[in-house]
């Protein structure tokens, strides 16, 4: 919204609700639109600062994952000095859990039949009114059988997924990386020295 839209806006407010603004001196109208227009302002410059942000973040992923670990590679380096910094290279992995309700439970039964099912976590809710308290301390299995809907929840910590796939590709077991999303590659690890 412009400045001029803005001025227009708070002209069709103080018109439509005269009351509202008759209590408000020169001064206090000329505090409150200075206010308004520093918001304004602040806003403007927040958005562009996150755009600038966003852009950074672009910028380092690209060198920590794309350029440094390319050149590295190519010049057989798996670490080095500069300017006061140790560069290593090291493996990042990455998977997700699908979304699609089928493809869950697909995923999930692969952990199950890879001998994975530790990681997976469950969590069975159910809802009872005020008056049923004594109801609400049954095990799960009564609650089903006495006609009650339960909603369970089950699925695998991202970090403990991205273990899972680290650990099993380094040892050389079986797990589905297209299920899961799942990538791996290098990235460049910059420690300043102290």
């Amino acid at each position: 919204m412009s400045d001029n839209d803005l001025w227009k806006t708070i002209e069709a407010d103080a018109e439509a609700d005269a009351d509202a603004f008759n209590d408000l001196t020169t001064e206090g109208a000329t505090e409150l639109a200075s206010m308004i227009r520093h918001l304004s302002e602040l806003q403007t410059q927040l958005g562009e600062a996150e755009e600038r942000l966003k852009g950074l973040k672009r910028q380092i992923n690209r060198y920590t994952h794309d350029l440094i670990p390319a050149k590295m590679q190519e010049t057989g380096l798996d670490e080095a000095k500069v300017g006061g910094n140790k560069i290593s290279l090291a493996t990042y992995v990455n998977g997700t859990m699908p979304k699609d309700p089928l493809q869950r439970d697909i995923a999930l039964s692969h952990l199950r039949e890879i001998g994975a099912s530790d990681f997976i976590k469950n969590q069975i809710s159910v809802d009872f009114a005020v008056s049923e308290d004594n109801r609400a301390r049954a095990m799960q299995a009564d609650l089903e059988s006495q006609g009650y809907d339960t909603a369970a929840k089950t699925w695998v910590e991202p970090q403990t997924l991205k273990k899972l796939i680290r650990e099993r590709m380094e040892s050389g077991q079986e797990i589905d990386l297209e299920l899961f999303n799942a990538s791996i590659g290098t990235y460049a690890k910059i420690k300043g020295e102290s």
